[in-house]
């Protein structure tokens, strides 16, 4: 089976990142650790934000995560009550709609438009915004469509947002932020001047493939840090040290590893959509970020779950039904390029087989 489903790097992370938590785990404590996390991983991420960004962010508003999920978890809960309205794109991670329906609010859509190459546009999130909303939740680039919210339109939102008559805040999840074509990473945290509306998610599985390690972070606003790091100490009590440690490494040392690992998704996502834009049925825009293609299959007559199925059953292909990240997303699959160029071209020439005939 050749797998197109899973959004997992497959390269191994860096060495030093692996000597560096061996080096911890025979030199370093192996007792409990600040829930907020290492303080010296605080600041290597707060360095991290002032030198990218030119933002300056109080490590004691980091705080560390088994992964980026859990921010997700704590960021939503925390925001959310009975009545509350949160605003995510259609399509989108599937967990953001699970937790927010978990915690009690109502998950509101704004439409990805393919028209538009599902790229975010302000009007699109401002007309979904009243009295109910508490929370936006942006994800650029985004899973599952590769694409990005140029700072145009993110500063045409926060400016919005800024005159508003009620306190809205932004999640900004920020997981393929490295992993940008043509382009420097971005931030929204670029965008709140004083960082009292936004809570930014991020970690190092999907640009340093360290999915296993369960590492991320969270930055939140003052009025909040103190919730969620209560949120942490009784979920999770504080993230293992040796990843902690590795972690830092990671952030100081391993610049060309993530530009390389750009260069080799850009390549193979070049390669998967022009392959898949030579199949009958399939039509694919070129995604601008992440390691995610999203084919409009509506000309092979198959909804994405037929489809789907065709594609395990008959041809050995694993992808995901477009209608796992949204509503109405019958048109669409996802297909992840987390796989050799060699798996790419196998898959392309089993699809061309199948339905060029």
């Amino acid at each position: 089976m050749i797998n197109l489903g899973i959004g997992q790097p497959d390269f191994s992370p860096p060495n030093i990142i692996i000597e560096n938590a061996i080096h911890s785990l025979k030199t370093r404590s192996h007792g409990y650790t600040n829930s907020k996390g290492l303080l010296e991983l605080r600041q290597e991420i707060s360095n991290n934000y002032l030198k990218s960004f030119s933002k300056s962010v109080d490590p004691e508003n980091i705080l560390i995560s088994p992964g980026a999920k859990p921010i997700l978890y704590i960021a939503i809960s925390l925001l959310s009550s009975g009545g509350n309205e949160v605003i995510i794109s259609n399509p989108s991670f599937p967990i953001y709609r699970s937790i927010i329906n978990y915690c009690g609010s109502k998950p509101v859509f704004f439409d990805l438009k393919e028209q538009n190459n599902f790229n975010f546009i302000a009007d699109d999130i401002i007309e979904k915004i009243n009295d109910k909303t508490k929370l936006i939740i942006l994800n650029t680039p985004c899973n599952p469509t590769g694409s990005v919210m140029m700072r145009s339109e993110q500063k045409k939102l926060f400016n919005f947002l800024k005159n508003f008559k009620n306190k809205i805040y932004v999640l900004s999840d920020e997981i393929y932020s490295k992993i940008i074509f043509h382009s420097n990473e971005t931030s929204l945290i670029e965008q709140s001047g004083l960082l009292d509306n936004i809570i930014v998610v991020n970690g190092l599985s999907k640009s340093h493939s360290m999915t296993g390690w369960r590492i991320g972070w969270g930055i939140f606003p003052n009025e909040l840090i103190d919730d969620a790091v209560k949120y942490a100490t009784n979920i999770y009590s504080c993230v293992n040290n040796f990843t902690q440690y590795a972690a830092i490494s990671a952030l100081r040392e391993t610049d060309e590893y993530v530009e390389n690992l750009k260069k080799s998704f850009e390549e193979r996502t070049i390669l998967m959509v022009k392959g898949i834009n030579l199949i009958n049925g399939f039509s694919c825009i070129f995604p601008k970020g992440s390691f995610y293609c999203y084919p409009n299959i509506k000309k092979t007559g198959l909804t994405s779950k037929e489809l789907q199925h065709e594609l395990l059953e008959k041809l050995g292909i694993a992808t995901i039904d477009g209608n796992n990240f949204g509503l109405k997303n019958d048109c669409f699959i996802r297909i992840s390029c987390c796989t050799s160029k060699n798996n790419i071209n196998k898959a392309l020439t089993i699809l061309k087989n199948h339905f060029n005939k």
